[in-house]
């Protein structure tokens, strides 16, 4: 059975603290939609939704009102259970549209550095969240456009921001409990969409002064600051560094080629799901959908293993159907990812964003480095 959809919640006040888990598996002649719930830790009562196999399309809307009555009742994502903003409007689709970027080679991030028009930022690690607060409530939006509940402490902040200078929109990447920014769409009630970039920047460093819990990216603008932030990223094992034109206006999407942000990742990765875990041992065998291929499987696509990952001890094992990250030195064409090493569950895409498009392979005639 093929998990294509998978979600988590936790209860915790009181004396109460419960475990829920819902997902879609694909079956012979359908799918149906699956729930575990109880006491978090001990026995969980299983049951589905589905009294007989029905298509995708139905069982994601019976799957999505199911996690929006547990959401409503006060359930949330984090497993500490604590109180989550906007659990209750989970789901909604928001009208946000997230700017994405495309990458760039080394040679293009070093002509960049040098490039005075150009920016650096480095690239965070975590979970694309943009949040608006307006009228005294906040909305988080994740890279889908879809509303999410956000940490009460960074709702907060941003309803204190909110109450002295008006509205705000924020857009940036969530670590744990911190929401890093690093650009601004509202500003005291305006949007300010038009106004370049850098400047977008410097209000964002104004309107979140005094903020713990948001905290605005910091800028490289001259080329020595740039090679700074490189080395300094790179050193740290960080994922990459993000270049911004300096006077660019906020653009939805991601643009074919090119675009006015662009990526440089010190190392590759790739957006897989969990096929299954390997019994007796913390590893997982993880795959993708073939980009090209419209035979079978998941919404017409082949499932494509590419190999097995071990899970650090600092990490929860996954389960079949679970999105995750894994970094890798490069892929074997037809084959699997080299060196891959786990970075965790990716909560914010589902199974479509696992494809080969993301692969980086293996250069024609390179070795493998020795052991």
């Amino acid at each position: 059975m093929n998990a294509i959809a998978r979600a988590s919640l936790y209860y915790s006040e009181g004396n109460s603290d419960k475990e829920y888990h819902a997902e879609i598996v694909a079956i012979p002649g359908g799918n149906v939609v699956n729930f575990r719930y109880g006491r978090r830790g001990g026995t969980l009562t299983t049951g589905t939704k589905t009294a007989a196999p029905v298509d995708l399309a139905q069982a994601q809307k019976i799957f999505d009102k199911l996690i929006k009555e547990k959401t409503t009742k006060g359930y949330t994502p984090d497993l500490s259970g604590a109180a989550y903003q906007g659990t209750e409007n989970a789901g909604i689709k928001t009208g946000f549209t997230p700017q994405l970027l495309n990458p760039i080679s080394e040679a293009e991030a070093m002509h960049l550095i040098e490039d005075d028009r150009w920016a650096a930022q480095e690239k965070m690690d975590g979970e694309r969240r943009a949040a608006h607060a307006v009228a005294g409530s906040v909305t988080g939006m994740n890279r889908k456009g879809l509303s999410v509940p956000l940490p009460q402490a960074i709702a907060g902040e941003l309803q204190h921001i909110e109450a002295k200078n008006g509205a705000i929109l924020v857009d940036g990447e969530m670590i744990g409990d911190i929401l890093y920014v690093f650009d601004l769409h509202v500003y005291k009630g305006e949007r300010i969409h038009r106004i370049p970039w850098l400047t977008r920047m410097l209000l964002a460093g104004e309107a979140l002064a005094g903020c713990r819990q948001i905290k605005p990216v910091s800028v490289a603008v001259t080329p020595d600051m740039k090679r700074n932030l490189w080395d300094r990223v790179k050193a740290a094992h960080g994922e990459g560094v993000v270049f911004k034109l300096l006077g660019c206006p906020v653009k939805e999407g991601r643009p074919n080629t090119g675009g006015d942000w662009l990526k440089f990742k010190f190392t590759e990765s790739a957006s897989c799901f969990v096929m299954e875990v390997n019994s007796g041992k913390r590893s997982v065998r993880i795959g993708l959908l073939e980009s090209s291929n419209h035979t079978n499987a998941v919404d017409g696509r082949m499932m494509i293993p590419v190999g097995n990952v071990t899970i650090p001890p600092n990490h929860a094992v996954p389960v079949a159907g679970d999105i995750v990250e894994v970094e890798y030195l490069y892929a074997y064409k037809g084959g699997g990812l080299y060196q891959p090493v786990y970075r965790g569950k990716r909560v914010d895409l589902d199974i479509n964003a696992c494809t080969t498009g993301q692969l980086k392979y293996k250069p024609e005639g390179r070795e493998e480095d020795e052991a």
